[in-house]
């Protein structure tokens, strides 16, 4: 058996990426979270963009986030809205941001064996690749949010 490819802090921040990706397929789609992981396996997971190959997901925490964000979405919209709740006057995040939430929100729940603190980093760095400054630290201030409302 061959070694994976990249560190496994980078095959996890890819496993982080693609969740939000999956997660944002169901809210788009209203594909299950096997749809859309199976879309990922069968379609993306060795694809190749500009010639550049992309360190793979670690795939076993790529299906507890997507799986985990499925089975437990009703509670984790919920958590999310609150915490956006001090935000008088704005909008709903649009769906890429809301399934970026989402998936941090489930590992702040679910995850309380990886420091609170490293979960926000990866979910900072995925939303620095999707976003401006101003989802960044949105992403920033909800996640931290919610660190202190589930793990104080």
């Amino acid at each position: 058996m061959s070694k994976p490819k990249g560190s496994k802090k980078a095959r996890n921040t890819a496993a982080r990426l693609v969740a939000v990706q999956c997660v944002y397929d169901m809210i788009l789609t209203g594909h299950t979270a096997i749809e859309s992981l199976e879309g990922y396996r069968d379609h993306r997971m060795e694809e190749l963009m500009e010639d550049i190959e992309f360190v793979p997901a670690d795939l076993e925490l790529l299906y507890k986030i997507v799986r985990g964000v499925a089975e437990r979405r009703v509670d984790l919209v919920d958590m999310v809205q609150g915490a956006l709740d001090s935000r008088k006057g704005q909008s709903q995040p649009e769906a890429l941001l809301r399934s970026l939430l989402l998936c941090g929100a489930y590992e702040m729940l679910a995850h309380n064996d990886i420091d609170a603190a490293l979960i926000i980093s990866e979910y900072l760095t995925v939303a620095e690749g999707f976003f401006d400054e101003a989802e960044t630290k949105l992403t920033h201030a909800v996640l931290d949010r919610l660190n202190k409302n589930l793990r104080s």
